[in-house]
């Protein structure tokens, strides 16, 4: 993916230093803002996929589909109804419990390693891994900035330990048994239409196919596997056979066991 560091409009004057430091530690250009020029112009005239935006927020990603930037989304409601009492279908599924060793290979907004952090707690560990670099920029710098009264999901993003890479090459690290359970989440790549807070993904994320020898990876590193998915078809074709879900949900977990 060919991106670049800018800076938004309208910042604070320290954002172009903080924009070059940026650009030192990810290897990439630096562009100056010299005009009020638009960032589509600039994607454009410099044969760019992506703009990270340096902004008095933080950094946020600029693509041909939008602009990303950290939020909690769901994962905020998700924590509230837990703390309720309530069910989670992604706990369910993973058998989630206070100090298990949680893998989730598709990162993203972070939702889900919220959620498992906060129910794996201080004794537990929970390790996100994310292959898009810009995603996973400005995932990470949210989760270490990120402000909310709610202390528990600011214990959880603490918790979570990012690292950039795919799935395959740190499988290639880890030794037999290190996991309680590998996840993987497929559908944040795609996102669907209606999602419109996850459209601008769609460009940025990592979009190698799922297949069934990664499947064959994961259950060395973990003796259960689950795989996020919309079509109990697609789950069938990695060899998976069982599949939760709740009753009324588009979305089916599909697990695997040794």
């Amino acid at each position: 993916m060919r991106f670049a560091v800018i800076t938004g409009l309208n910042g604070s004057p320290n954002l172009p230093a903080v924009a070059k430091k940026w650009a030192l530690e990810l290897n990439v250009p630096y562009l100056a803002r010299l005009s009020k020029g638009n960032l589509e112009t600039i994607l454009r005239d410099n044969n760019l996929d992506a703009l990270i935006v340096a902004t008095n927020k933080g950094p946020q990603v600029f693509s041909c589909e939008g602009t990303l930037f950290f939020h909690p989304g769901m994962a905020a409601l998700r924590l509230k109804r837990l703390l309720l009492g309530e069910n989670d279908n992604f706990v369910e599924a993973l058998g989630l419990k206070r100090g298990m060793k949680v893998l989730d290979c598709t990162m993203g907004l972070a939702g889900d390693a919220t959620i498992a952090a906060h129910i794996c707690g201080d004794t537990g560990r929970v390790v996100a891994l994310e292959a898009s670099m810009p995603i996973w920029f400005v995932v990470t710098n949210g989760l270490l900035t990120y402000h909310d009264k709610d202390e528990n999901m600011i214990k959880a993003f603490n918790r979570i330990e990012k690292v950039h890479t795919t799935a395959a090459e740190y499988f290639k690290i880890l030794p037999d048994n290190s996991f309680d359970v590998v996840y993987f989440d497929p559908m944040f790549r795609h996102p669907v239409q209606s999602s419109a807070n996850m459209v601008p993904l769609r460009p940025l994320a990592y979009d190698e196919p799922l297949e069934e020898d990664i499947i064959a990876q994961a259950l060395r590193v973990a003796p259960v596997v689950v795989v996020k998915e919309r079509s109990v078809k697609t789950l069938e074709k990695l060899g998976i056979s069982e599949v939760q879900g709740g009753r009324y949900s588009r979305v089916k977990y599909g697990i695997r066991r040794r």
